[in-house]
């Protein structure tokens, strides 16, 4: 942090961590069962990802975004509590989705976009990966990324924050 580096925290496999660790991640990435799995909770625990997310908040993570596949993600910062809406995809296989949305909001983030558009860009990154068999090979190619990111700002996210 000293030298100016961000550090983005995709907790997969998920454990419960010491609250002082928190406080050094600026981007938490879980998936709603890692979220709760990182607060000593069951994956199943029946409280909602916002109020779990709020907690790692108050714990000292600058801003947590929480995947909740086939829904998109859910973002809380400072000054944003917004869920960015997922594609509708053909689901072949939702292995490696999670690398792929987490690579895809890095690229974002290193390009200069703001946390909204890297979540929607991990998003589509995400939602491509689903509609192939295996991790390798369902990773998204940029081209296919920046097209179906464009046509999203269109058609799903046109009325989104």
């Amino acid at each position: 942090r000293k030298h100016g580096a961000r550090t983005i925290l995709n907790p997969a496999p998920a454990k419960p961590l010491p609250d002082a660790i928190f406080a050094s991640v600026d981007y938490l990435t879980p998936n709603e069962s890692e979220l709760r799995i990182l607060l000593g909770l069951s994956p199943d625990d029946p409280r909602s990802s916002r109020e779990l997310a709020q907690e790692l908040r108050r714990r000292g993570v600058r801003n947590v975004v929480v995947t909740l596949g086939r829904t998109g993600a859910l973002i809380l910062t400072d000054d944003l509590d917004v869920t960015v809406p997922a594609l509708t995809v053909d689901v072949v296989d939702t292995t490696g989705a999670g690398d792929a949305f987490n690579s895809g909001f890095a690229v974002a983030l290193a390009e200069g976009r703001d946390i909204v558009e890297a979540v929607r860009f991990g998003v589509v990154c995400g939602g491509i990966a689903c509609t192939r068999l295996g991790v390798v090979p369902s990773l998204p190619q940029r081209a296919h990324v920046d097209a179906l990111y464009q046509e999203a700002i269109k058609t799903v996210w046109r009325d989104s924050p």
